[in-house]
């Protein structure tokens, strides 16, 4: 696993994540509604939030292998701003869409309360904070529920490229190591830091600092593990996080799935590949849009046959993330390319001045 090629094993594992968090969302309706659906499942109940925790690893170790990838093309360039550009650009354009869709059309997507879908009730600053994925900062409410997850990537952002630095030093894995100890260890009094106001994304920075510490282990000598075993591990890991799903296990749960990502060989059967890879393409379309598809499917259409509501949820939940990507997504991430190669050109630009002036400052 490294920089210069796809991964069917990320693939595969985004592909688990955005499924735990579809399953558990059906889960918790059929719940509510006592329906057989859910029985028995209790297990379950925190399979959603062992999703998103998954997307913070995969998150992190993908975005430094990206890092890498411009490190090796544009040695002695600026990646900072770029890379910050780069990730507005795949981030925003589809979770703007979604929260002006849902407020114009007044989706209930907010919140499931007694089987119900309902509307979350938002003033404008409200939908200010959705709209610029600030949610955690001002304590508010997402307009729909997948959206909580996005304030915490996109601030972690803001680090990512100085954590690769650290990550690529000679004792880079010692380093990435120690800082993952001491964010765990900060974070087990997270009660007081909250209470005097530091940010919930505290909560889960050992969860991304898991993703950098995978990147580093990537660099080292791995165990080869056969590539029929990785999805028996990302299940056994599963297991272990559904029965103690706090937020200490997470933080352990979450290294052991970095320790495990490169101790595998990548999966090779070709039509899993093409399954995998597809749903990780539309995954975050699909992450967005799942809620309103459940909606739409289980109480937006009235009166409908018990087996075409699964037809609606699938035919939506496949439709709705391929225009999402195709349409938005895509066209997006080139114009944010494109701006990101103007940023890296523009700074590149004001060195030599900047060194011009230093010269006059400093005659020899």
């Amino acid at each position: 696993m490294d920089a210069r090629q796809e991964s069917p094993n990320l693939d595969f594992l985004r592909s688990a994540a955005v499924l735990f968090v579809v399953a558990f969302h059906l889960l918790l309706l059929f719940e509510q509604r006592h329906s057989p659906y859910a029985a028995g499942l209790d297990l379950f109940h925190s399979i959603g939030h062992w999703g998103v925790l998954i997307f913070f690893v995969h998150t992190s170790l993908v975005l430094m292998f990206s890092l890498e990838r411009q490190q090796t093309k544009f040695p002695d360039r600026p990646s900072y701003l770029p890379f910050l550009v780069r990730r507005v650009f795949r981030i925003f354009p589809l979770s703007i869409f979604i929260v002006l869709l849902v407020t114009i059309l007044a989706l209930p997507v907010g919140q499931l309360v007694a089987d119900r879908f309902e509307t979350m009730p938002l003033r404008w600053t409200g939908i200010l904070s959705n709209l610029l994925l600030t949610q955690n900062l001002s304590h508010t409410e997402s307009v729909i529920v997948p959206l909580w997850s996005l304030p915490y990537e996109m601030q972690m952002y803001l680090v990512l490229p100085l954590l690769f630095l650290v990550a690529r030093s000679r004792r880079g894995i010692w380093m990435i190591a120690a800082i993952w100890a001491g964010a765990a260890l900060i974070d087990t009094h997270r009660t007081g830091l909250l209470r005097h106001g530091v940010p919930e994304l505290v909560i889960y920075v050992p969860c991304f600092l898991a993703g950098v510490f995978a990147y580093a282990l990537t660099k080292e000598k791995n165990m080869k593990l056969p590539a029929w075993l990785w999805p028996a591990a990302v299940a056994a890991l599963t297991f272990l996080f559904l029965r103690d799903p706090s937020y200490r296990n997470s933080w352990y749960c979450c290294l052991a799935l970095a320790i495990a990502i490169p101790q595998f060989q990548e999966m090779t059967n070709p039509v899993s590949h093409r399954i995998f890879h597809t749903i990780a393409r539309y995954s975050y379309g699909i992450y967005l849009a799942h809620f309103i598809c459940i909606w739409l499917a289980f109480q937006g259409i009235a009166h409908a046959p018990e087996w075409s509501r699964w037809v609606i949820l699938l035919v939506t939940l496949s439709a709705l993330p391929f225009a999402f990507y195709h349409w938005i997504e895509e066209p997006m991430i080139r114009k944010g390319e494109r701006l990101a190669t103007a940023c890296r050109e523009w700074l590149e630009s004001l060195a030599p001045a900047q060194a011009g002036v230093q010269t006059e400052q400093n005659p020899a």
